[in-house]
């Protein structure tokens, strides 16, 4: 098993991960699983078109840290990886902007899954604004056989973390992530996406 190293950095405590089993349950036809990720808002600052990369660093940012985010992508049943997924990321910048107009599409990208459903990308560890915690956007798109998310990653220690606060949602104990340093001293944090299965 790969050793992590658990640090803190960016005002973010430190804590151990803990795992659990899931469970898919079919109720009237319909297919449900206790390891989706859950919805959270998709925010007023979702932009389309952003540029297909894995890289949305840029020369003149003054983030406190630079971070790397790792994870896969599973169907419903919790355990399949599903490749070729297409993701949209998007955060505010340093100054707690969000880029709705240029052509540098500054702090958004999009993504896919590969063939063993891992995806990446490099980032800095966004600002808090507006009493909201540090948070990143995700948009996962709808396919064949999933339905569409949209989530947000937060991170672990964040004093700005309250239920309820600013969304309508619970908060999510799997999307509140530690930061640690990877083997190439690289400070990095994983997402692993859980999707549902589209409804017929």
């Amino acid at each position: 098993m790969e050793r992590r190293e658990f640090i803190k950095i960016a005002g973010l405590s430190a804590f151990a991960i803990s795992t659990s089993g899931f469970t898919l349950v079919e109720t009237n036809g319909t297919f449900t699983t206790s390891c989706a990720t859950s919805q959270d808002m998709l925010g007023p600052f979702f932009r389309k078109n952003a540029p297909k990369r894995n890289d949305l660093t840029y020369t003149g940012n003054k983030s406190e840290m630079e971070l790397k985010v790792i994870g896969k992508v599973y169907g419903a049943d919790c355990k399949t990886i599903l490749p070729n997924v297409e993701i949209d990321i998007w955060h505010c910048d340093h100054k707690k902007n969000y880029d709705m107009e240029s052509n540098a599409y500054k702090c958004r990208g999009k993504i896919f899954s590969n063939i063993n459903g891992e995806y990446w990308f490099k980032t800095f560890v966004p600002p808090p604004y507006y009493g909201r915690p540090k948070h990143i956007h995700y948009l996962i798109h709808e396919s064949e056989t999933h339905q569409e998310l949209a989530t947000q990653l937060y991170f672990k220690g964040d004093e700005k973390i309250k239920q309820h606060n600013w969304i309508k949602h619970p908060w999510d104990e799997k999307r509140i992530l530690d930061i640690y340093q990877n083997s190439d001293e690289i400070a990095e944090v994983k997402l692993d996406l859980f999707l549902t299965p589209k409804q017929i």
